[in-house]
Parts: structure tokens; C-alpha cells; sequence
């Protein structure tokens, strides 16, 4: 007779003392485990899903409610000075009573740059690496996510998620799945970049503001479109451009996504070439 194969051959049950024990669906044959471990908290071998055990003598088995959802771009690698600026952006917003997050603007009356102000919160609470999921089949891994202590998520107060960008933009995978969730639901994903410290990235304290500050970013990702400033990088003009010689067709994602680099993070990185000379 054939054994019965089972999506789930094992589960790792987590006891409240922090003991983690792995039960394998030939085990839970025996009564007595069954009676110990249902109520349990129970989670799949790649620690994705949440498992339950469901009581059928012999044929007893572990089972999942809902979607097994997968991470859209997998684990990603992280650096020290990646996982350090977690770290220091995690504190920093955490510790303030209000928050700016900016960007800055070349304003062409002064000749000077200026901060402009993209999103004001207060009352938030972040956390590190949090798994965040709006569609049936995946998630992603936020650097840093906070949500409003009133527990809201709207326009008025949306989630925020801030991605650290030290080597590599989000592959078009993941990009295209970001546009897609902020369409969804009130969410800003913010990009600070690295290499853009600290003349177009920063954290400064407010002077004269008591506990306040600001972030200072470049670009962010909120209703399906990467804004650059307080415009949409589909709505912005790029003819003063010598090589932009054929307009990008931003209903192609592919396009899209190109035009980033080659309209933003290129120029912003020449920019500041030139400034540190």
C-alpha cells in the first residue's frame, strides 16, 4: 500500500519558551502528539505559512488556510553598511515626534536649491524587515515599515514603506509589483539611496522644531507611479535633454522602468560628480 503524500510533511511547532520542534506527518499519527501540539503555533518548513493540524487518526496531516504566499524577489543579500542604515533610519524616525519626509528642488527665481515637503506624519511606529502583502500570491520584505498608531490606512494617513537602495535598484519584478500595491492600497514606498549621502539623502534634525525632523529622499513610489519630487516621472518634461531624442512610451513597464536610470538615477549621479569637485 502506498504511503499518502501531503503538501505539508513537516511542521516546526514554536513553544513560548522559544523551543522549536519539528513533527513530521508520520508522527502526528500518534494521538498523544496530536492532543500535545494542536493549539500550538505551527509554521511550514520554509517558516512562510502558518500550519494547522487537522485530526484524522491514520491519516492525520498538517494543513494551511488561505494563499501560500511567496517573497516577490526572494532573499536578498544585505550589507553591513546596509543593515547599519537600517539600523540608524529605524531610530531616528522611531525617536521623533514628527516627521518631514522631503526632497529638494532647484528653485529658478533664487538660483538656490529648496526642500520641498512630499509627506508629514506623526504618531507612527516602524519596525525592521516586516513582511508586508496586499495580492493573493506575494509579499515583499520592507527594510523599514510603519504604520499609524490610530491604525489607520488611508490617504490621509498610509502606510510607508522605505526601501535602502546600497548597490542595486529592485528588479523589474519587484518594481513593477510595487507600482501595482500602491494602486491598491495607501501605501508610500520610499528609495534612499547610498551613494546619494548625504547631499540628496539624509536624516536632519529640525532647528528650533523640539523633537522633529526630516528625511530627505529623491524618489518614491505612491498610486502606481515613481514620483520624483511632487511629480510623476510620466508626467515630467525631459526635452532639455540632448540624448532624449525619442520619448519614452511610459505604457510600456519596460520602458518604464528604464527611464529611471537613464532619466533620473544617471543625472542625479552626474549631479553630484559635479558638486563634489
Amino acid at each position: 500500500m502506498k504511503s499518502k503524500h501531503y503538501k505539508y510533511e513537516k511542521g516546526i511547532v514554536l513553544l513560548n519558551d522559544g523551543t522549536r520542534i519539528s513533527i513530521s506527518t508520520k508522527q502526528l499519527e500518534d494521538e498523544g502528539i496530536r492532543a500535545k501540539y494542536k493549539g500550538e503555533k505551527i509554521i511550514d518548513e520554509a517558516e512562510e505559512v502558518l500550519l494547522f493540524i487537522r485530526s484524522r487518526g491514520k491519516s492525520s496531516h498538517f494543513f494551511s488556510r488561505g494563499n501560500n504566499r511567496k517573497n516577490i524577489r526572494g532573499r536578498k543579500s544585505i550589507s553591513k553598511e546596509h543593515k547599519e542604515k537600517i539600523a540608524a533610519i529605524h531610530n531616528f524616525i522611531n525617536k521623533r515626534d514628527r516627521v518631514r519626509i522631503c526632497c529638494s528642488y532647484y528653485d529658478y527665481e533664487t538660483k538656490k536649491s529648496k526642500l520641498d515637503t512630499i509627506f508629514t506624519f506623526t504618531k507612527y511606529y516602524f519596525e525592521e524587515e516586516v513582511k508586508y502583502s496586499v495580492g493573493k500570491s506575494n509579499y515583499f520584505i520592507s527594510d523599514i515599515f510603519g504604520i499609524s498608531m490610530s491604525l489607520n490606512n488611508s490617504n490621509k494617513e498610509p502606510h510607508i514603506a522605505i526601501e535602502i537602495i546600497d548597490s542595486h535598484f529592485p528588479d523589474l519584478k519587484t518594481f513593477n509589483y510595487f507600482r501595482q500595491i500602491t494602486k491598491e492600497t495607501p501605501l508610500i514606498i520610499l528609495f534612499y539611496y547610498l551613494e546619494f549621502e548625504p547631499i540628496f539623502n539624509n536624516m536632519q534634525n529640525n532647528t528650533g522644531e523640539g523633537n522633529n525632523g526630516k528625511l530627505k529622499v529623491m524618489h518614491y513610489i505612491q498610486d502606481g507611479s515613481f514620483w520624483v519630487g511632487d511629480e510623476r516621472i510620466e508626467e515630467k518634461v525631459y526635452s532639455y535633454i540632448k540624448t532624449y531624442e525619442v520619448p519614452v512610451d511610459f505604457s510600456v513597464p519596460e520602458e518604464y522602468y528604464k527611464a529611471i536610470d537613464e532619466l533620473e538615477i544617471k543625472k542625479i549621479r552626474s549631479k553630484q560628480t559635479a558638486m563634489k569637485q
